[in-house]
């Protein structure tokens, strides 16, 4: 029977979150110059978590038949609570100097910034919460893909055929950015928008779910567990060393950053998450594992929608604050919520199921 969560991915999911933290409000003052490139790339966190999607919903999914109300009640029960919560504490703060009720407030509440091509309209209130946004995109789609590539047409149903859609899915809106769009200069570009839109990120979606079926195929390389183990820790710090050492997201070099936002990166994602499901023994794999990992994983989603709107309250409450305090602030807020909103609701909605 398949263990419907790997602590280490879990782990991981932690670590992802922090670089994004880290690219909205910058590295710490002790932080050395060696590591600078984490500012920078830390955003590109976000598609190792749609990648990270769609594995771990095949794997929550692998030998059951999907059934639609009980699949979207999950979904809800897992992002729902934690995004509406992250909502009305940005609401909160944006009503201090005036809250419209306009279309863009019903875009958010919907789910349907990303869908829209403005900056305005797609960042406005909670900026991570576009990702939601993709994710249900995601969602949507999911029992289609999953019925096709779990389907007894052999062509289909190899981990092989699911990777190559999945790269050849994302080369098609990097192709079309690379020839139509101008260099990337930030959100102040007429063109940066586009590069949010759902179905650019469909790819690394069905990525993620090539490399869970990839698992049996990437575990019988190697016969030994040292040999597995060595293998394992040698591509997720790879994976890891290449945010150290490449600074992907210079402007000076569009075509890189636009390769590493739609594609590029997702190889070496879906490969570290692939090994670390099958190798839950390499030393690196236990050490992601750890309580302290694989907690911090666990509010992950939490504190990736709540980093933005809370650290805003707590600048303008104490506006001395240091790094380390507005840090730990969205740590503790992340933590009441999970405990007190997230877990209670979504045992909640989940029991739904039975009515």
């Amino acid at each position: 029977m398949i263990d419907h969560e790997i602590r280490s991915i879990t782990g991981l999911r932690g670590v992802a979150a922090l670089g994004v933290y880290i690219y909205h409000f910058g590295n710490p003052a002790w932080f050395p110059n060696s590591l600078s490139n984490i500012q920078s790339n830390g955003g590109l966190a976000v598609p190792f978590f749609f990648v990270l999607s769609g594995f771990v919903l095949t794997l929550a999914h692998e030998g059951k038949a999907i059934k639609a109300r009980v699949f979207y009640l999950d979904r809800f029960a897992r992002i729902g609570p934690a995004y509406f919560v992250a909502l009305s504490i940005a609401m909160s703060y944006v009503a201090l100097s005036g809250f419209t009720f306009d279309h863009i407030f019903i875009l958010h509440l919907f789910w349907l910034q990303a869908w829209f091509p403005t900056s305005d309209s797609g960042f406005a209130f909670n900026g991570p919460g576009w990702t939601i946004s993709v994710e249900i995109f995601f969602y949507a789609l999911f029992p289609i893909l999953f019925s096709l590539f779990h389907s007894r047409h052999k062509f289909f149903g190899k981990w092989q055929t699911i990777v190559l859609l999945g790269i050849f899915v994302s080369l098609i809106p990097f192709l079309v950015h690379i020839s139509t769009l101008g260099k990337m200069r930030g959100l102040e570009n007429s063109y940066i928008w586009p590069l949010f839109l759902p179905f650019n990120y469909l790819g690394l979606f069905i990525l993620g779910i090539g490399g869970f079926k990839a698992r049996d195929s990437i575990q019988a390389l190697f016969h030994s567990k040292s040999s597995q183990s060595f293998l394992c820790d040698v591509i997720v710090i790879s994976t890891i060393l290449l945010f150290f050492v490449i600074n992907f997201r210079n402007p000076m070099h569009p075509l890189l950053a636009k390769a590493a936002q739609f594609w590029l990166l997702g190889i070496p994602f879906v490969l570290s998450i692939t090994v670390l499901s099958v190798v839950p023994f390499s030393p690196l794999s236990r050490l992601l594992g750890s309580k302290v990992f694989w907690f911090a994983g666990k509010i992950s989603m939490v504190f990736y929608l709540l980093h933005v709107p809370v650290t805003w309250w707590v600048q303008r409450m104490f506006p001395m604050a240091t790094y380390e305090v507005r840090f730990l602030s969205i740590v503790v807020a992340s933590i009441l919520v999970h405990f007190l909103i997230e877990l209670p609701a979504d045992r909640y909605i989940k029991n739904l199921r039975r009515i």
